[in-house]
Formats: structure tokens, C-alpha cells, sequence
């Protein structure tokens, strides 16, 4: 059984931390690169000899602090492209039934007493797969820029992400209800879809700068997807030092984001090598 530690891995928004950063970068494509500031929960939500229950909570109200900024930021886009309201406001919809799907997902694995941490940190998870693409247009705005990658992820990097966890969670003999664990994931994949054909519909209506833009956002987002489904959600909640060391780390390189086969097999290679 893995020791479990004091750590803390708790996915909150890309848009988060640059809500407080006054940089303004350069409008480049760079390569292999993740270009985002850490998502993790600062050492300051945590205190020290917290109980289990306080600890829980204050990952809920930063999860809900997080989601407030995004919706915050997204009534500032309606104020700035009134023209696109409508295709904003089905977006939102499309995300809205994509997180509810996610909730689902966050409830089919047990944590014990830690378990409305791990939950909180997949909805912040889910909170990021909206805030990500959005705080690009955000940016444009306000005539300023992020640097993006120029990789191209594509919705194919996705599916067969969702096929290597939902054959994962089958092979997990610690899992109990790998059935219902199973259709959640493939519900989850069934929103994902309709937010990204959504997503697609809404570019096509878009010209210029504010489309480009737009898509670079949905490569992010993409990324993003990506990232989070390669790591199993097994990097969420209070884990062990040997899961972070097989999970892969938020400021990886593309290039590492591709290679990485997926958390269940770095993970049974670790286990190997304990025998």
C-alpha cells in the first residue's frame, strides 16, 4: 500500500493565476512548451495541522473562488463582443452539461475521508477546460497576449486518451464499480464532443484577429484535455509521493505530453520495479 503524505495536488484554473499577472507577451507561437503558470493549490491553502475536514474545505471554496473569477471574466467577454452573445451563451450551455458529466466522473472513486478534496479538484479541472480557451479571448480584449504552442492536439489525442482510461479503470483491481465508472467516462466524452462541435460552429461565424485568436484557444483546450486525461485524474487529492513522481507535471513540454502513455502504465512499471 502507498504511504500516504501531506501533498496537495489540486488542479485549479490556468486563468487563476494570470488574473494577477500584469504581463503583457508577445503574440509568438513557441514550441514545446506548456506556457501557463502553475494551476497547483498554493502552500497557503493548506495550513499546517489542519483536520482532514477543514482541508476539504478550503479546497471547495477555492474550487468555487476559481469558478467565480471565470464566470466573472466571461460576463466582461459578453460586454466586449456583444455580437457573438448568442454563440458565447450556447458555449457556456455546452460546457455547463460537460461539468455536470465531470461531476459524475469525480464520484466513482472512493478516497476516504479525502474524498470531497478529490472531487473538488476534478471539477477544478473541468472549471479549467473553460477558463483555459476563454482567458485567451479575454487577453485580445484588453489588446494583450499570452504566448501559445504552436503543436497542433488534436480531437484524435483526445478519443484515444478517453479509450486508454476507460481501459484503465476496467484493469484497476482496486476500482469497485468499474461498470458505472466506465459509462461516466464515456458520458464525459459524449459532452466533451458537443463543447468542442460547439466550439467549431462558433469559429466559423468569427473573422479576423478574434478567430484566430478563438482557435488558438481551442488548441489550448485541447491541450489541456489532454494533459488531464493522460494523468488519469490519479494526480488529484492527497496522494503519495510515488504517484507524483509517476504523474506527469503540469509544466511538462509537449513534446513530454505526447510521448507520456498515460498514468496506469508509468504506474505499473513503478510498481515493477518495487518487486
Amino acid at each position: 500500500m502507498k504511504k500516504i503524505i501531506y501533498a496537495v495536488i489540486l488542479m485549479a484554473l490556468t486563468s487563476c493565476n494570470q488574473f494577477k499577472s500584469n504581463k503583457t507577451i508577445a503574440d509568438n507561437a513557441v514550441c514545446d512548451s506548456i506556457m501557463a503558470e502553475s494551476h497547483q493549490t498554493s502552500n497557503d491553502t493548506i495550513e499546517p495541522f489542519q483536520t482532514q475536514a477543514e482541508i476539504n474545505e478550503a479546497c471547495y471554496n477555492e474550487y468555487v473562488a476559481n469558478e467565480d473569477s471565470v464566470e466573472n471574466e466571461f460576463q466582461k467577454l459578453l460586454e466586449a463582443f456583444p455580437q457573438y452573445r448568442k454563440e458565447f451563451l450556447k458555449e457556456k450551455d455546452a460546457w455547463e452539461k460537460y461539468q455536470e458529466a465531470v461531476h459524475e466522473v469525480s464520484r466513482c472513486e472512493d478516497h476516504g475521508s479525502s474524498t470531497p478534496m478529490y472531487v473538488s479538484a476534478v471539477l477544478s479541472q473541468g472549471t479549467q477546460i473553460r477558463g483555459v480557451p476563454q482567458h485567451y479571448l479575454y487577453l485580445h480584449a484588453q489588446g494583450k497576449n499570452i504566448p501559445y504552442s504552436k503543436t497542433i492536439f488534436t480531437p484524435k489525442m483526445i478519443a484515444d486518451a478517453y479509450s486508454a482510461y476507460i481501459m484503465a479503470v476496467g484493469k484497476d483491481e482496486y476500482i469497485e464499480q468499474k461498470t458505472k465508472y466506465q459509462e461516466s467516462l464515456r458520458k464525459e466524452q459524449k459532452y466533451w464532443n458537443e463543447l468542442l462541435e460547439c466550439r467549431k460552429k462558433t469559429s466559423q461565424l468569427l473573422t479576423d484577429d478574434i478567430k484566430k485568436v478563438y482557435d488558438i484557444g481551442t488548441n489550448q483546450m485541447l491541450r489541456t484535455k489532454l494533459y488531464q486525461l493522460k494523468n488519469q485524474n490519479q494526480d488529484l487529492g492527497m496522494i503519495s509521493g510515488e504517484v507524483m513522481k509517476c504523474a506527469l507535471p503540469e509544466d511538462c513540454s509537449d513534446k513530454a505530453l505526447l510521448d507520456y502513455p498515460g498514468f496506469n502504465i508509468i504506474w505499473a512499471k513503478h510498481c515493477e520495479n518495487l518487486d
